[in-house]
């Protein structure tokens, strides 16, 4: 099992490590994951020193995949072998013998919204490289929505659709209150900048003491009024249920569009009630759970968000909806079923 990035990492843990008691029942594991990445405070002297420490930790990267091409039966890759660099670190792989299943839970072929207007030396260091090496290798492609099928790359592997998910039975659940108006935003600093455009309606909602919103990232939210809960490994499973409700604002991107919803799956197992753009699968998982509300323009994330916020027992029948469809979506098992097909030798 090959993760681009840490075990900190949402890919990582629930589309790799999630899996591997399920795939340790038929196959001996040998994982190999990358340290976290090194840390960067800014200033010239430091980004010497901090794309020194990279080149230095990819190409060690190389020599351990170089390492489980030799000692292994299959690979199961997540993404990508590290997180930046070119395909060189996974050209090792094409000399592999055995199954080789690629795993992919973004559009990594399209551009990022947070790098739309990043350099082209960032954009070709955070590029899809080492992803289209693997995918030109891949028996088979493990995909988490259906646009990140279509933007594939031409390729005779066998691909399969499976959603990034949560699991249900291990996630705490919220016990709604009146006095509990937290609205929940979680990603990625990356992600940041989707909540801009709220700006306004947070304010709105801070002003009116309707509620507030708290933002669970590494990084605090600058543009508009929030309180900061920074992330923690393992916070998954239990702090979701401190929340009232839980939202998924999104631009309407082609990356965007091939988001996988795991946000609104997360907020939905803890019991929250969900408030989500109308973007690629959101659209599907709130109108099927009937957990939540999609919202457009500002005055639509307002005015369903003070709907929830002021009603105590609707935020609890839409969270138990929401609950209910996670606990039948998530198929766990299930999905461990057909990685372990994929990994074994084809007769």
């Amino acid at each position: 099992m090959l993760g681009q990035l840490g075990s900190w990492s949402a890919s990582t843990r629930f589309r790799l490590l999630q899996y591997a008691p399920h795939l340790a029942e038929t196959f001996d594991l040998l994982r190999s994951l990358p340290n976290d990445q090194p840390p960067h405070r800014g200033g010239p002297a430091d980004t010497a020193v901090f794309w020194a420490d990279h080149a230095a930790r990819y190409l060690r990267r190389r020599r351990d995949v170089i390492r489980a091409v030799r000692a292994s039966d299959a690979l199961f890759v997540q993404r990508g072998l590290y997180p930046v660099g070119p395909g060189a670190v996974a050209k090792p792989v094409n000399n592999f013998s055995g199954r080789v299943v690629l795993d992919l839970d973004d559009n990594l072929f399209s551009t990022r919204p947070s790098f739309t207007h990043a350099g082209a030396l960032k954009r070709w260091l955070y590029s899809a490289d080492q992803t289209r090496v693997l995918a030109r290798r891949a028996d088979a492609i493990v995909v988490s929505t259906p646009a990140i099928e279509d933007a594939l790359p031409p390729t005779s592997a066998e691909v399969v659709i499976i959603p990034t998910v949560p699991d249900p039975a291990r996630v705490r659940q919220a016990t709604h209150s009146r006095d509990n108006r937290v609205v929940c935003w979680a990603g990625t600093s990356g992600g940041l900048g989707y909540l801009d455009p709220l700006a306004p309606v947070f304010a709105d909602i801070q002003a009116s003491d309707t509620g507030r919103l708290e933002v669970v990232c590494s990084e605090p939210w600058s543009l508009g009024p929030s309180d900061f809960r920074r992330w923690q490994p393992g916070d998954d499973e239990t702090m979701f249920a401190d929340y009232a409700v839980g939202i998924m604002p999104l631009p309407d991107t082609e990356y965007t569009r091939a988001k996988a919803g795991f946000k609104l799956l997360q907020y939905m197992a803890a019991g929250l009630p969900v408030v989500a753009s109308p973007i690629g699968v959101n659209v599907e998982l709130v109108e099927n759970s009937g957990g939540g509300f999609l919202a457009s323009s500002p005055d639509e994330w307002r005015r369903q968000l003070k709907r929830l916020l002021d009603d105590v027992d609707l935020r609890t029948e839409l969270g138990q909806r929401g609950r209910a469809f996670v606990e039948s979506y998530a198929d766990i098992a299930g999905h461990a079923e057909t990685l372990t097909r994929l990994l074994s030798p084809q007769t």
